[in-house]
């Protein structure tokens, strides 16, 4: 069973447990579908195959449809609750295509199709398991889709290829290249929050010292004589 299967089957209770949550999730994955939506358009303008710009326009009317879908989705949950809208799904485009080129480029993106059917099928299992057909409807509709993705991009990359070694090369380098990307998106979001800890400690320690030094040394108005 791939990893990103098991770390979803594991932590799927506690993160679709509430309904507030479960919106704010569903609401991600529009943005990451619209934003890789941009991606494929860009990458169907610069290719040099009319026939790969043609899967990739055919893949980003698919992220177009999913990233509605999901942001319905989460709206309709926002609604339910009461709870203020979470804005309109609009992503950036992360020019991946013209970052990695086109090789790394589709491993990228089989790589990311295929993780997204490992968890998405979990996904679909717990809520079957907690009774909400609803949203297990939702990823099995999704997953019809990324399961031809994930199979057309590995075709592609293995025919764009010299050779099947340096399609499976390209997989180990995006693999490599992710995970370094992911340790650094960690370590800039845990150095956010200990700045923000240690900022709101150091006031709180410093508000009493202050209050000592007023009272050791406290203010006058006016000239002072010097001594």
């Amino acid at each position: 069973m791939p990893a990103a299967a098991i770390v979803a089957r594991l932590f799927n209770p506690i993160v679709w447990r509430r309904p507030r949550h479960t919106a704010r999730k569903l609401h991600g994955f529009a943005l990451a579908e619209h934003g890789s939506m941009l991606d494929l358009r860009l990458a169907a303008r610069a290719t040099s195959s009319p026939a790969r710009a043609a899967a990739y326009l055919r893949h980003a009317d698919d992220e177009t449809r999913h990233a509605r879908m999901f942001g319905k989705a989460a709206q309709r949950l926002i609604e339910e609750l009461g709870a203020a809208p979470l804005g309109p799904v609009r992503a950036d485009s992360e020019q991946l295509f013209v970052s990695l080129g086109e090789l790394d480029f589709l491993a990228f993106v089989h790589v990311g199709e295929a993780r997204a059917i490992a968890q998405f099928e979990t996904y679909v299992e717990h809520f079957r398991r907690v009774g909400n057909e609803r949203e297990a409807s939702l990823f099995e509709a999704v997953l019809v889709d990324e399961r031809r993705h994930a199979a057309y991009t590995r075709a592609l990359l293995f025919e764009l290829g010299a050779s099947p070694r340096e399609a499976e090369a390209a997989l180990r380098r995006v693999r490599r290249w992710e995970a370094w990307r992911t340790w650094l998106r960690a370590g800039r979001f845990l150095a956010e929050r200990v700045y923000v800890a240690a900022m709101v400690l150091v006031y709180v320690l410093a508000a009493p010292l202050g209050l000592l030094v007023r009272v050791a040394r406290p203010s006058s108005s006016g000239w002072r004589e010097r001594r």
